[in-house]
């Protein structure tokens, strides 16, 4: 894979960035001497995994990364005017955002209104900060808050005539509703998001898009569609050198592989975006694609490797408090304990995480949930619990027309 740049640890890399869209070289580099060490452990080896490359990711270090913030925060203040702050700090929080630090960059975002929300030169640099709080919340499965975020800044950005503003609201949107599983109201919002755009002009956010229909057309069973979405999304992202979304396109490529039950492509995909994701620190990416590859595993029946992927997945994403990452790592776990026939860790795990897509409204999650039930209940001849959750999840699938998925569980009905 071509880059533009030579790679630095994550962090620093993006700090860099920050800074050099800011400040003359000279500057940049007085503030990156002052921080210039391994903010990271050494990596690290975990025993029985077949030294996979992925496990080397080191802990994260919050306390490391709020420490150079706060002291950059305050480099720059000192020698930036009023709006060139503001942009600075939305630099420096979207950092945060794909760090996975949603602390900091919920702060740094807090902060971008106050100072900006009443004065009317600012209007938009306030606007674009609430759409952020909105992506932080999204991020973390509160959707209420989120939605209410994105709702004010898409009426500042109406307001002011900002059609890319208004496209970004209309995708996060869908991408919630996406997340959720309602697929119909998310794929509108990608729609009316599309409509604000200009083609030629806008391609990062129709690349965006792309990457977001690829999601639905892979959940509804149109994998050839969700392909052509993810290729043209792909070429876009590395002739940009977005290493961020290149490694969100392939780990959707990786589960259009594992839908296929192409599991030997899928891994490959997954160990590309696990790659590029752990050299640039994009954590949020690595957990899902670590409990991607544990579900993989588990149907290889590789258990022992597909424990390690999931503990992995959900160490990062209690550290990210990615809610909807832990509920499907318990699922995951539910899965693995099944076939180890541990059946009552396995249905502590199912229900743990069913009760979780329950609360998060995560439909699409409840209902793979649901059908693992099944089997577990099916397993131990416990026919009518089988039966009940195969058809909440027969429910689901059907609303959404997902074909291949409703021939499965009717098949586990009709023999049941």
């Amino acid at each position: 894979m071509k880059r533009g740049k030579k790679y630095l640890n994550g962090i620093l890399e993006g700090i860099r960035d920050v800074l050099e869209k800011f400040f003359d070289s000279k500057q940049a580099e007085e503030f990156l001497n002052e921080i210039r060490q391994k903010p990271f452990p050494e990596k690290q080896k975990k025993p029985g995994l077949k030294k996979q490359r992925d496990f080397q990711l080191g802990p994260v270090t919050s306390e490391n990364i709020r420490h150079q913030a706060d002291r950059l925060i305050t480099f720059a203040q000192k020698r930036l005017s009023k709006e060139k702050y503001l942009d600075f700090l939305l630099s420096l929080g979207k950092l945060a955002i794909t760090q996975g630090e949603f602390s900091l960059a919920s702060e740094i975002h807090t902060e971008i209104i106050s100072k900006a929300k009443d004065d009317e030169r600012f209007g938009n640099i306030a606007a674009y900060g609430i759409l952020a709080l909105g992506e932080i919340f999204s991020r973390q499965a509160m959707w209420k808050e989120s939605l209410r975020y994105i709702n004010q800044a898409g009426e500042l950005f109406s307001k002011q005539k900002d059609l890319k503003g208004s496209a970004m609201c209309q995708n996060l949107m869908g991408t919630i509703y996406g997340d959720k599983g309602e697929l119909k109201r998310a794929k509108a919002h990608f729609e009316k998001s599309q409509a604000y755009l200009n083609p030629k002009k806008d391609k990062v956010i129709m690349s965006m898009i792309d990457i977001n229909l690829g999601i639905i057309n892979n959940i509804q069973g149109n994998l050839d569609l969700a392909y052509t979405h993810y290729r043209r999304a792909l070429m876009q992202f590395e002739e940009i050198g977005d290493w961020r979304k290149v490694a969100e396109v392939r780990h959707n490529l990786g589960m259009l592989f594992t839908h296929r039950k192409e599991y030997s492509s899928a891994i490959k995909e997954f160990d590309s975006s696990i790659n590029v994701s752990i050299e640039a620190r994009y954590l949020p990416t690595v957990t899902v694609s670590y409990l991607s590859k544990g579900y993989i595993y588990s149907e290889l029946n590789d258990l022992e490797l597909a424990n390690a992927y999931a503990e992995k997945g959900l160490e990062l994403g209690q550290q990210l408090n990615d809610r909807l990452s832990l509920a499907d790592g318990y699922k995951i776990k539910g899965i693995i304990a099944r076939k180890r026939k541990n059946y009552k860790e396995s249905e502590n795990y199912l229900l743990t995480s069913l009760r979780m897509n329950k609360e998060y409204k995560n439909y699409l999650n409840h209902a793979e949930t649901s059908f693992e039930l099944g089997l577990l209940y099916l397993e131990l001849k416990k026919k009518d619990d089988a039966r009940k959750h195969f058809k909440n999840a027969l429910s689901y699938y059907n609303k959404i027309g997902a074909s291949q998925d409703v021939s499965r569980i009717k098949a586990y009905l009709d023999s049941s």
